[in-house]
């Protein structure tokens, strides 16, 4: 009587740890599915997880884990067995803060803080820039003269909540309702450029009664003395 409950322990023992233990080494991926938190994964990224279809999903987990480990995108993720035979990944990627937007090949990309291409998107509503550029691949960062650029037009959002300008000629223009365009340099003191451009603007919102009101065509920061061109 014993050894037959000890038998049966051990059967208990067995049916329990069998799922978490054997099903993950003789299980095979047949198919991924890969969310983060701006939805489906680009098919970039994809393109680094699929080679591990068709072995269990054990070694898949083992050596997608350390592809994860390479790459400076990701804060946090996870994994699941969707049987039969779906692998399923959550990623929670690091914050976005900007977007790039080649308006030649209509991409998007959105970049951390630091200017670090995070993924590729369909749409956004973070504060962007076009560019004719292209960008780099991901987890890479872009060149010191965008992300400056992006830090201007994420202190206009901030300021005006105007969300988009575009890089012209080694210089970033932005359209300020009623203020025409502003056009500043890619390089130099943000807080500086930002501060001149506040003035102004409010500078011209106190006069009135001038006529010139309504007839700026640009402000231009790229000159120590900042030009203002009128129609």
């Amino acid at each position: 009587m014993k050894y037959i409950r000890i038998g049966i322990y051990i059967l208990l023992v067995f049916f329990l740890f069998f799922p978490f233990f054997i099903l993950p080494r003789i299980i095979k991926i047949k198919n991924i599915e890969c969310y983060n938190q701006y939805g489906l994964c680009s098919n970039e990224f994809l393109t680094k997880v699929n080679p591990v279809l068709g072995e269990s999903f054990y070694s898949a987990k083992k050596k997608i884990t350390d592809e994860f480990k390479k790459t400076k995108l990701i804060e946090n993720y996870s994994f699941r067995i969707k049987l039969p035979f779906t692998l399923r990944i959550d990623l929670i990627l690091k914050k976005a803060k900007y977007a790039l937007q080649n308006n030649i090949i209509h991409e998007t990309v959105v970049l951390d803080d630091k200017g670090v291409i995070l993924e590729k998107v369909e749409t956004t509503n973070l504060p962007y820039i076009l560019t004719v550029d292209n960008f780099p691949n991901l987890g890479e960062p872009v060149e010191s003269k965008k992300t400056f650029a992006l830090e201007i037009i994420y202190g206009i959002y901030y300021l005006y909540q105007v969300k988009s300008g575009e890089i012209v000629n080694d210089s970033l223009e932005v359209k300020i309702p009623e203020a025409g365009k502003v056009i500043f340099p890619l390089v130099g003191e943000k807080d500086i450029l930002l501060g001149s451009m506040k003035l102004i603007l409010s500078r011209l919102n106190q006069e009135e009664n001038s006529p010139k009101i309504g007839k700026v065509k640009e402000i231009d920061l790229r000159y120590k003395n900042p030009v203002i061109r009128f129609y």
